[in-house]
């Protein structure tokens, strides 16, 4: 089990490189098509919508048909998908095979967390989901980082080439260590059994302030990202290799959340955690609205990891106890409100740049993710009596 762990993790690096690459090269894209860089921002959302919207499916498939099996098909269609797009003659073509690539990718992560969740006992849990996470962190720092380097050495097809590389490479690890892993099915597959698991999730009264936080969580926060390097263009910062620095330094303060995960909880406990990552990411939001030279944009963007995954971990234990008997559509429902978020955050800051302009936007996320933090805990972990 250890070592189907240590894949899973590792799979989970890999497709969370595939989120973020893109980010620091949208310039060029623009700049190729002849597409407003705004506009080619959008493909984030390309890749978070069908990645949400086909949780709700894929969550009774892997209580079913096994998590593992999910995660490898999804990382194969996810390698085709890619190489696909690094060919692409058209911005249509791309769009189309990120909306692709985002469908692939809803089946590996949340299967991931069901995994890891119903691998570990639930006093161990909430430490190895943070460690599980901060393998997807660090997915996502090689991906903007990275993304950023390969984009200015080569162009942005190149960086979907390396990107296939590395999911070819976690393809591989899977089959070699999922080979002997048992899973236990659910009682039957049909849609009176997915609607069953989805009655029984919503009748926690947890549920809903879970799925609403983690989707204002997407919102405010990673609807950013497809922008940053737009905005360093605006500051006369050109070089894709900075814009991905200073989004893989919001990568960076979550790994390093997650290798403090336990005295982080000794400090603060559950609740303390969601009430101040949310005031620490909040804060952050607001110092970027000053637009300061680029190192002080990467030491915020990693401070502002620290405190989101401070509060994000506190959501995925809650996520995790919702519904333990169909964990894996527990799980794909947090998944999918989360990567709503993401959809929908670039939509956010598309319009509030355009018409409110850059400060009042900002500021209007760190209310929403001050809010959220704060409503968590008092959901969620209410003080003890």
């Amino acid at each position: 089990m250890n070592r189907a762990l240590v894949v899973v993790s590792f799979i989970a690096f890999s497709t969370s490189l595939f989120m973020r690459a893109i980010d620091p090269v949208v310039p060029q894209i623009s700049g190729e098509f002849g597409i407003p860089a705004a506009d080619v921002a959008l493909l984030a959302t390309a890749f978070a919508l069908p990645f949400a919207v086909i949780q709700p499916v894929l969550g009774p498939v892997g209580d079913f048909f096994g998590k593992t099996k999910l995660m490898l098909i999804g990382m194969t269609l996810l390698v085709l998908a890619t190489i696909a797009g690094a060919f692409a003659q058209n911005f249509t073509w791309l769009l189309v095979t990120r909306l692709i690539a985002g469908m692939a990718a809803g089946a590996i992560f949340p299967a991931g967390l069901a995994f890891v969740s119903d691998s570990v006992a639930v006093e161990r849990r909430q430490i190895v989901l943070g460690r599980y996470v901060a393998a997807a962190l660090a997915g996502n720092l090689t991906g903007a980082w990275a993304g950023g380097i390969v984009g200015d050495f080569t162009n942005w097809r190149g960086v979907l080439v390396a990107a296939t590389i590395c999911g070819m490479l976690a393809l591989a690890a899977g089959l070699w260590g999922f080979r002997n892993v048992k899973h236990e099915k659910g009682e039957r597959f049909d849609l009176a059994f997915a609607i069953n698991s989805y009655k029984t999730i919503f009748a926690n009264p947890r549920a809903k302030w879970t799925y609403l936080g983690v989707l204002f969580e997407g919102i405010a926060i990673f609807g950013i990202f497809p922008f940053v390097a737009i905005l360093l263009h605006e500051s006369g910062e050109y070089r894709a290799t900075i814009a991905g620095f200073v989004i893989a330094g919001f990568a960076i303060g979550g790994a390093v959340f997650g290798l403090v995960v336990p005295q982080m909880l000794n400090v603060f406990g559950t609740r303390g955690l969601m009430i101040w990552g949310g005031v620490i990411a909040a804060s952050m939001l607001c110092v970027s609205t000053l637009r300061l030279a680029w190192p002080v944009e990467f030491a915020a963007f990693l401070v502002m990891g620290v405190g989101f995954y401070m509060m994000h971990n506190c959501f995925q234990l809650a996520a995790s106890e919702i519904a333990p008997k169909t964990r894996g559509s527990a799980i794909a429902l947090h998944s999918s409100f989360f990567f709503i978020g993401h959809a929908v955050g670039p939509i956010f800051y598309y319009y509030g740049l355009a018409y409110l302009g850059l400060t009042a936007t900002l500021l209007a996320a760190a209310v929403m993710i001050a809010v959220t933090g704060l409503g968590g805990a008092y959901f969620l972990f209410p003080k003890k009596s």
